[in-house]
């Protein structure tokens, strides 16, 4: 069965979709069998790897329009794309029964045999959508740009999960914090980064991303980094991030994660 992770933080900018992708390509270049879900209405996933302007998508799936589209990206890795209709879910949703399950049992549940790893790019916001996210998920990961707006805003996220893990999925766990957009240079980012590791202690991956145009230029072509640029800075720090999650699913032992 699926390790289904979802990527959250509701503060934009943080390079949440960068880390789906990229961690995502990472693993399937690993051997995993890696399926992403872009389940976020701005499509910015799905645009990264080439996907625009989609008539179809997992809202369609949620509705039972269609079956669940996956597109096959390269080998190991595969997308559930988005489109603009995900922007009206939450309104259109809001009346039914059991709304905080539809992508676990309409997407999630029909699927999860066929891969290793599923997750979920969220939204950033903390709605019906996210809440979704959370109930289909075992496991967060929060990426963070190391900056003081970005540590006030996870006493929000942090609400959101408890309420999730009481009401609706009593084993989410938050199983990853990562830092993005990384520049040890800077006081305030090495300030950040000790009150975040005092607070989540060894849920916090060692590496970090560093600032890095390739990841964005990359995406501007369609691609992943590694197929992009594998020397560039952001593969370099991918490759390293994607190697310690593989230790922590014990997949690979921890000395090579070095």
């Amino acid at each position: 069965m699926a390790h289904i992770i979802t990527m959250a933080n509701h503060k934009g900018g943080v390079g949440k979709t960068s880390s789906v992708q990229n961690i995502g390509a990472g693993l399937a270049r690993a051997g995993q069998r890696v399926l992403l879900i872009d389940f976020d209405p701005q499509a910015n996933l799905s645009d990264g790897f080439g996907y625009r302007d989609l008539e179809f998508g997992i809202f369609e799936a949620m509705l039972g329009e269609i079956e669940v589209p996956i597109v096959e990206l390269q080998e190991n890795l595969s997308l559930i794309p988005s489109n603009i209709g995900l922007a009206g879910a939450e309104m259109y949703f809001s009346t039914y029964t059991a709304r905080e399950r539809i992508l676990g049992k309409k997407v999630i549940d029909k699927v999860k045999d066929n891969f290793d790893f599923i997750i979920i790019d969220s939204p950033p916001s903390l709605g019906l959508l996210t809440i979704n996210a959370f109930t289909a998920s075992q496991s967060i990961f929060i990426p963070l740009d190391a900056e003081y707006f970005s540590m006030r805003g996870l006493d929000n996220l942090q609400e959101l999960i408890d309420r999730v893990q009481e009401d609706l999925n009593p084993s989410l766990q938050i199983a990853g914090v990562f830092f993005t957009k990384y520049d040890n240079r800077m006081v305030i980012k090495s300030n950040v980064r000790k009150v975040i590791r005092a607070q989540f202690e060894e849920k916090v991956f060692d590496t970090h991303i560093r600032n890095n145009i390739a990841v964005a230029e990359a995406q501007a072509q369609g691609m992943d980094v590694f197929s992009y640029d594998p020397k560039c800075n952001g593969a370099v720090d991918y490759q390293k991030l994607t190697k310690e999650v593989l230790v922590r699913y014990d997949l690979v032992p921890a000395e090579s994660s070095k």
